[in-house]
């Protein structure tokens, strides 16, 4: 899935763009600047909405380099070839990726009680619409990036980053 070739990774992070039942696209600032800065991958954290969505950040990005879960508001199409939730593997630290369930005060716990997280050091979501980061709570860091097109249940749209090592996590979430 990921491949490693490198001392560390810098991983553009987006979910819930909801295009374009709420927004006609992605921001093409944000599309920039993933490429200013040259990301190694892109997770969307699901709510894509639409199939095209998805094709056009591969293309955009490269077929491989585009990580992505299913979200409650994915299409059919998505739901037939995007997994609920992803487990891997990155410089040893242990990562679970999901949209997620629940409302913005009690997603964590919910996640929690639905999949036992206890054996990750990183768990990155969306869902809430709100950015998130969390670090080292409960001895892990909690990452969501928000959502850069809808202003449902945040006052503010964001997007981020991770960038991973052996040594290190540095998450950044960007504010627009």
């Amino acid at each position: 899935m990921i491949k490693i070739n490198k001392d560390e990774l810098l991983i553009g992070l987006i979910g819930d763009t909801h295009v374009p039942s709420r927004a006609s696209k992605i921001p093409s600032n944000i599309i920039e600047d993933f490429k200013n800065k040259n990301i190694d991958y892109l997770f969307h954290l699901g709510d894509f909405t639409n199939y095209k969505v998805y094709k056009n950040l591969q293309e955009t990005f490269g077929k491989d380099k585009v990580i992505g879960v299913l979200g409650n508001m994915d299409n059919h199409k998505l739901k037939e070839i995007l997994p609920e939730r992803l487990e891997f593997n990155l410089y040893g630290h242990k990562i679970f990726m999901t949209h997620g369930m629940g409302g913005p005060n009690i997603i964590i716990k919910r996640l929690n009680k639905r999949f036992n997280l206890s054996k990750y050091d990183i768990i990155i979501f969306g869902h809430v619409h709100r950015p998130y980061n969390e670090r080292w709570r409960d001895g892990r860091l909690y990452l969501s990036p928000g959502t850069p097109t809808d202003k449902h249940f945040t006052d503010i749209n964001s997007y981020g980053y991770m960038k991973i090592s052996k040594e290190e996590i540095e998450p950044e979430i960007i504010y627009l």
